[in-house]
């Protein structure tokens, strides 16, 4: 039987994410929207995502991995620690590299969320790090179009990173083979990133026009922005 183990504020646990330079972010929305329309959309909601964690889970560590110096002096504003990639390689290998970082410092687990999640809610986030959960385990939370919007894997590096089309199926999969507790979690904010003009679609058109400015923050309008 594997040995379970409780999250709570002393669990060695860090949270990942990955972000790319602005000016390299949300190339699939170029159809519909300016360059700088979507710097200042994926800035908006990366600061949008740092706030989150730290005024509902400042207990656990942040680390974000990114190959920009100003997304890195942003990230420490909010007390996040940073791994600097040296140049940009792709997702997964910035992932893996980000995962080394959390694995020098000994962290047990690591939850791996993008910063483009539309709505993060508490009770979601919640529900997802307080379960307990095998030490050799993986939990994915899918997107609406299969990818993984969350993945918690504990060891940090008990799977490769497979991030991509329906990258789900293929984190759960790589579990299963490996013999590992392994839990599909779907949870309906959490699914809802910000990728397509389809994504653009499901908000209200005042909040697309307050994220696509410069920054300023828009999480507290968040409640009603939904169609």
């Amino acid at each position: 039987m594997s040995r379970t183990i409780n999250m709570n504020r002393d669990m060695s646990l860090c949270i990942l994410i990955p972000m790319k330079s602005p000016q390299q972010s949300k190339q699939r929305l170029a159809p519909v929207l300016a360059p700088q329309e979507r710097q200042s959309l994926a800035l908006n909601l990366f600061h949008n995502t740092l706030k989150f964690l730290q005024q509902h889970f400042s207990h656990i560590s942040v680390l974000v991995v990114t190959p920009c110096a100003d997304i890195a002096k942003i990230a420490r504003q909010y007390h996040a620690q940073v791994v600097l990639e040296t140049a940009a390689t792709g997702l997964n290998s910035a992932i893996r590299c980000g995962t080394q970082g959390c694995i020098e410092q000994g962290f047990a687990a690591q939850l791996l969320i993008p910063a483009d999640i539309i709505d993060l809610d508490v009770d979601e986030f919640k529900q997802l790090i307080n379960r307990p959960r095998a030490a050799r385990s993986v939990t994915v939370c899918p997107s609406r179009d299969g990818g993984t919007n969350a993945l918690l894997s504990s060891p940090p590096d008990i799977i490769d990173f497979q991030f991509g089309a329906n990258s789900s199926r293929r984190h759960l999969e790589s579990a299963r083979q490996l013999q590992l507790e392994w839990r599909e979690l779907k949870l309906d904010k959490l699914a809802l990133d910000l990728d397509t003009a389809a994504d653009l679609v499901l908000l209200d058109d005042a909040f697309v026009s307050q994220l696509v400015q410069p920054h300023l923050s828009t999480g507290e309008h968040m409640r009603g922005m939904m169609r």
